[in-house]
């Protein structure tokens, strides 16, 4: 299989990886889990993708670095105050996530119309972490520090792009937003395809998430 990414620097390891996904479907996520873990992945594997110096209206850096009809591989770039989203993964099924830094990571769930905090999963650099389809989670950067992150995405059935109508689910303004693109914190209004009202969630989530998207369009008005 050709691994395209060569001139950009992609290491034998990242080729290895990929190799090993191929152009199929994983056949579960703990075969997904096995093949990242066993690539061996060290942060500077990723370095050529990454994206320290991201538009601001971007909340981090995110970098397509392979696909297959049933795969995505990307890597994104944090760098001190980037946060995602709230979201889930659209239409991927199965996923990975590598962090390389101490990666804030906070789970929710969904009952009705009512967003709920769930638990904290903090990130320590190197782990690996499983998405399944049920996933809604939000991931930041609160450390001093910029790292990267390795996101294997897989579905089932054969797409365009694997992410797609991926949920954001924004509780300040209470509305669900769908996207194509990244699941950026303060969504443009020119990456959300449509968008359903009534979110619900508690004060002090609310307060939380109001905390950074304020801090966030703060760097934005004084850039």
């Amino acid at each position: 299989m050709a691994v395209p990414g060569t001139a950009l620097g992609m290491s034998r390891r990242l080729q290895a990886l990929i190799a090993s996904i191929g152009e199929q479907p994983p056949s579960s996520l703990a075969q997904l889990e096995r093949r990242v873990a066993d690539a061996g992945l060290v942060e500077q594997d990723l370095l050529p993708w990454a994206e320290f110096h991201h538009p601001l209206e971007d909340s981090y850096g995110r970098r397509l670095v392979w696909k297959s009809d049933f795969v995505e591989l990307m890597v994104m770039s944090w760098i001190p105050g980037d946060f995602s989203a709230i979201h889930d993964h659209g239409t991927a099924h199965w996923g990975v996530v590598q962090s390389f830094g101490p990666a804030t990571h906070s789970l929710f769930r969904l009952n009705g119309s009512q967003l709920e905090f769930e638990r904290q999963s903090d990130y320590y650099p190197g782990q690996i972490q499983t998405v399944d389809h049920r996933l809604i989670h939000q991931m930041g950067n609160a450390s001093s520090n910029p790292f990267v992150s390795l996101h294997v995405y897989a579905a089932l059935q054969p797409l365009a792009t694997i992410t797609a109508n991926a949920r954001v689910f924004d509780v300040v303004e209470g509305v669900i937003q769908f996207t194509d693109g990244g699941v950026f914190f303060a969504l443009p209004d020119s990456q959300v395809k449509r968008q359903i009202t009534g979110l619900r969630a508690n004060s002090s989530l609310v307060s939380h998430q109001r905390r950074l998207r304020d801090a966030r369009l703060q760097v934005m008005a004084h850039a």
